[in-house]
Parts: structure tokens; C-alpha cells; sequence
């Protein structure tokens, strides 16, 4: 028997739409260790491959792969679309068992691990899931709120990330207001470490309401977290919920 998507709603020309941009620069590390997905505009997946570990690269992208996966199979049981705190812990559940499989496999027994944000965006809600040091930060009315917190200790350590162990893994949960001129920024530790709470209100504010502007601000937003001493991965997704149409846009060098 088929379920129906409950995501699937009678076809009518949107009010509102969400406009989204992602960026990416390798940093002076040898490999580039972020990625980025979106799906249909409504879940974006930021991972980061955990430094000090082999195969980042790999961890990540199986992080990204499996959770986006996991927004579009899990939700077709209704009581997790019903119940999203559930529903967010199962996509991390099954993100954290891939990654953590991976070590079995042969070349890959030296472990590796990998940290995953991941973001829902609803009619007029969006929830968070997060485990390691990558952030998500939400703008409205020329304001920045900074909606999760590093898995760190206090030498800067992470405590949490997927793929370190097999089982009891517990994102950060967070549930907010999403509405017409809101804006959201994920972004891994190599951005977030170096850009300040003015420079995320100036990018923020300066998205505008269409592709291009939300694309430059991306751009702007990264070249600021170089200047300012960056050499690690940096990647960078801003997303907004405008009240017009729009185009989806994701940068050309971003890792898909």
C-alpha cells in the first residue's frame, strides 16, 4: 500500500515562497570536508567532517546523503510528521548508524566522524537539529538570535558528533517562528568562529528578497570569515522566506 506524502497539498500559486543560497571555500585545508544539501526547498543538511579524523570527506557526505533520505522516507509514517522532536531524533538516529557502519567497512577501521545540522522549514515553523559545532542563526527585525550551541568542551573538544558511537546520540532540538522576512544562517564552524554579531546583522539584513541578493550576502559572508583569519572549510546557507516568488539558488561551488 502506498502512503500518501503528507507534504503534498492541493497545487494553488504560493504567497510566500523560501529563497535560499549556499557557498563554499576549502580554506587552506587539503581536502574540502563540508557539505551541503537542500531538498525541495524545505530541508537543509550542513555536515563537517570531524578534523583530527580520517575520511572527513566521506563522513560527511554520508551524513548529508542519509539524512536527506531520512526527511524523505521517515515522514511518510504519520507519527513522526505529527510528533517533528521524534522525527528530527529518528533522522539523526539512522544518519548516526550510517556513519557509524561505515567503520566496518575494509579502509575505514581508524574510525571517522562527522557533524550534521539539519533544518525543516514548515508553512510558518522551522525546527533544528544539531550535533557538534556548526550553528544556525535566525534574523528578524534587524535582530540576531543564536539558536543552537556548540558540542564542545572546554578546551573546544567536541562532545557530540555522529559516528563516535552506535547508539544514544541526542541532537539539539529547536522549534521556531518562521514568517514573511525572517531569515536563517547555517553555518559550519569555520564561518561561525570568525564572522561577529554585526557582521551577521549586516549580511542578514542586506539578503533582500531575491535570489541574486541572497546569493551576494552568501558570498559576502564568507569572504568575511576569510578576511578575518579563516583557514579552515567554510560553509555558509542563508535561507528566507520572502512574500514573493522566487528562485531557488544554489552556488556554484557548493558541495552537493
Amino acid at each position: 500500500m502506498t502512503i500518501a506524502d503528507p507534504r503534498i497539498q492541493k497545487r494553488s500559486q504560493p504567497k510566500e515562497t523560501v529563497i535560499f543560497a549556499a557557498g563554499q571555500l576549502q580554506g587552506q585545508r587539503d581536502l574540502q570536508e563540508d557539505r551541503f544539501l537542500n531538498f525541495s526547498d524545505e530541508c537543509f543538511v550542513i555536515a563537517d567532517g570531524v578534523g583530527g579524523m580520517p575520511h572527513g570527506e566521506v563522513a560527511a557526505t554520508i551524513a548529508c546523503e542519509t539524512a536527506i533520505w531520512g526527511y524523505k522516507h521517515i515522514r511518510q509514517r504519520r507519527c513522526y510528521w505529527l510528533n517533528k522532536k521524534q522525527f528530527m531524533h529518528r533522522i539523526f538516529r539512522s544518519t548516526n548508524l550510517a556513519v557509524w557502519q561505515k567503520h566496518r567497512e575494509t579502509g575505514f577501521g581508524d574510525g571517522l566522524a562527522s557533524t550534521l545540522l539539519v533544518l525543516i522549514v514548515g508553512a510558518e515553523t522551522l525546527w533544528i537539529g544539531s550535533a557538534g559545532d556548526s550553528n544556525a542563526f535566525f534574523f528578524r527585525n534587524g535582530m540576531v538570535q543564536k539558536l543552537t550551541h556548540e558540542d564542545v568542551d572546554a578546551v573546544g573538544n567536541l562532545t557530540k558528533a555522529l559516528g563516535l558511537k552506535r547508539l544514544g546520540l541526542m541532537p539539539q532540538f529547536i522549534r521556531e517562528d518562521f514568517f514573511v522576512h525572517d531569515v536563517i544562517l547555517l553555518a559550519t564552524d569555520g564561518v561561525s568562529d570568525y564572522v561577529t554579531t554585526n557582521d551577521l546583522m549586516m549580511i542578514m539584513s542586506s539578503a533582500g528578497s531575491t535570489a541574486e541578493t541572497v546569493k551576494s550576502a552568501v558570498d559576502s559572508l564568507i569572504q568575511i570569515a576569510e578576511e578575518n583569519g579563516s583557514k579552515d572549510n567554510m560553509t555558509a546557507c542563508l535561507i528566507k522566506r520572502a512574500s514573493v516568488v522566487g528562485q531557488s539558488v544554489l552556488s556554484s561551488d557548493s558541495m552537493i
